[in-house]
């Protein structure tokens, strides 16, 4: 949380306690604070080569057809994946970070 967010709470926090106002500025402020928190530990994504995806595919034991269906791809996108033809991107790719951090539960 940088310094000015901070002390923007702090202020917040400390006019609600005298009565100046009520708690919803200093909600909206710990809002913003989580999101850019979320934001930072969500946006650094890693990009995937065709390797990585084939790694993860192997070790959930699933095919390029049942990764496609979860991922909601087509196997051929998934096929060109492995083979580095395209590169996974957006959803697709969150997607991928994540089983690979958290492993599928199926």
């Amino acid at each position: 949380m940088s310094n000015t967010m901070k002390e923007l709470l702090e202020f917040a926090q400390g006019l609600e306690k005298i009565g100046v106002t009520d708690d919803i500025a200093s909600r909206r402020i710990e809002a913003r604070i989580k999101a850019r928190e979320l934001k930072e530990k969500f946006s650094a994504l890693k990009p995937m080569t065709g390797e990585d995806i084939k790694r993860i595919r192997e070790e959930n034991n699933i095919s390029q057809s049942s990764l496609a269906l979860i991922l909601n791809m087509t196997k051929e996108s998934v096929s060109k994946w492995e083979r580095d033809e395209i590169k996974p991107n957006g959803a697709a790719l969150r997607l991928l970070n994540l089983i690979e951090q958290k492993t599928l539960i199926i």
